[in-house]
């Protein structure tokens, strides 16, 4: 699973998927795994990046009236990007 997550991810970045289509589907997607203890037979590196990304998802908000928190689509893709490559983050790190 969690390398379909990780596909998941990768396409957003590449833009193959919108944001509007992402940030719910790739929440839904990693709860279940989560739920269904998918998530450890996960090495640490990847376990990290897909909760990072879960929370990265969590603080996007595509309105103008947005918290000093969220992100919106350009944020979210620079945060994830980062994390893709290998620089964890903190979510409220900017």
């Amino acid at each position: 699973m969690s390398q379909r997550l990780l596909k998941f991810a990768e396409d957003f970045l590449q833009r193959k998927t919108p944001v509007e289509d992402f940030v719910d589907a790739y929440a839904d997607a990693w709860r279940t795994e989560r739920d269904n203890n998918e998530i450890l037979e996960d090495d640490p590196i990847t376990s990290e990046k897909l909760s990072t990304f879960f929370c990265l998802v969590d603080l996007y908000k595509p309105d103008e009236d947005r918290e000093d928190y969220e992100v919106d689509e350009a944020e979210l893709r620079l945060r994830m990007q980062r994390v893709f490559d290998g620089e964890l983050d903190e979510p409220n790190n900017r």
